[in-house]
């Protein structure tokens, strides 16, 4: 799979999932193996997520780099998953969920779609 075949995927999945209202994502092409999307996703009930992910395509789909951030109409952080390497007391490491409360827990390796399946318990 190529950048551009990797950036189709992601609209398609995003103009599927019946919780986004609209979104305004950028897509910047590195070179054709290597891309990085960045965006804000409006969600039902008020919700904004803002996505950004640094993706190598081949030989095989690695998203090197990726932040997932939910906040409510107010901005207020309810959650983000993300795979900086800051966390090295959870078991997913390097990968993990940040809480509105401060926590940080377990998450499994996250992709857009994974996080629009996530996002529902907050509406």
């Amino acid at each position: 799979m190529n950048v551009r075949e990797y950036w189709g995927a992601v609209q398609n999945t995003i103009q599927a999932a019946p919780h986004v209202i609209s979104f305004e994502i950028a897509f910047e092409e590195i070179d054709y193996r290597e891309c990085y999307i960045r965006g804000k996703l409006q969600l039902t009930g008020g919700l904004q997520l803002h996505i950004a992910e640094y993706v190598i395509t081949g030989p095989t789909l690695e998203r090197t780099k990726y932040r997932y951030h939910l906040q409510d109409a107010d901005g207020r952080m309810l959650a983000r998953w993300d795979n900086a390497p800051h966390h090295q007391e959870v078991a997913t490491f390097p990968h993990h969920r940040h809480e509105a409360d401060g926590t940080v827990k377990n998450s499994p390796a996250m992709d857009i779609e994974a996080v629009l399946q996530a996002v529902v318990v907050f509406f």
